[in-house]
């Protein structure tokens, strides 16, 4: 039974990713507003229907963007790590989450490319990022025995984790969703480093 729930996610992966490099090439070849979604499913050969299945917006296809998650198994991983070093488990779970949003194996540099310059994809790409931050915030209210007392403590660890990813991701595109996270790991100790001198 395993199987073939596998072969199934696998399917949908590839499907992801076949709308995906369809509407990105196309873009990167004739701009965003000369390609039409009729233009993208009949090179990504699959149905209307289907691409918006997959993705609400022409834009989402060509950032490479789904609705991010909070798991079960994500939510399970956070808990299990909590302890002293609340800024990392925060940070950590951010960018699993945010992974959730992406398609696995795309192209982090050719999606930095295309968010600079069309205005409209970047717009995209962060209100998921936002969408992303609003679940791990979620899951880090659910845990006031591991934060400092104050109600405001939760959105603060959320917002520094928020940044630590996006200097990361300036630094090194690929880096945040990597299953290497010895980037993100610098990360957070330029912002320890940096916190520790301001305060």
């Amino acid at each position: 039974m395993q199987t073939s729930v596998s072969l199934r996610e696998r399917k949908r992966i590839d499907t992801y990713r076949s709308i995906h490099e369809a509407a990105a090439e196309l873009v990167l070849d004739r701009g965003l507003t000369n390609v039409t979604v009729d233009e993208i499913v009949e090179r990504a050969g699959v149905s209307a229907r289907t691409f918006f299945n997959y993705f609400p917006t022409k834009e989402d296809a060509v950032v490479g963007l789904r609705t991010p998650e909070l798991t079960d198994e994500l939510l399970a991983s956070f808990r299990s790590q909590l302890g002293d070093d609340l800024l990392s488990g925060a940070v950590e779970l951010l960018a699993a989450v945010i992974g959730t949003a992406l398609i696995p194996g795309d192209d982090p540099v050719r999606r930095k490319e295309l968010t600079v310059e069309y205005p409209e994809l970047r717009k995209r790409f962060m209100m998921r990022i936002s969408d992303a931050e609003r679940l791990a915030l979620q899951a880090i209210e659910e845990q006031p025995e591991s934060l400092p007392n104050s109600p405001e403590a939760a959105r603060v660890l959320t917002a520094l984790a928020a940044a630590v990813i996006r200097f990361t991701y300036q630094s090194q595109p690929g880096s945040v969703t990597s299953s290497n996270k010895e980037t993100l790991r610098q990360g957070i100790a330029t912002f320890r480093e940096v916190l520790r001198s301001a305060l």
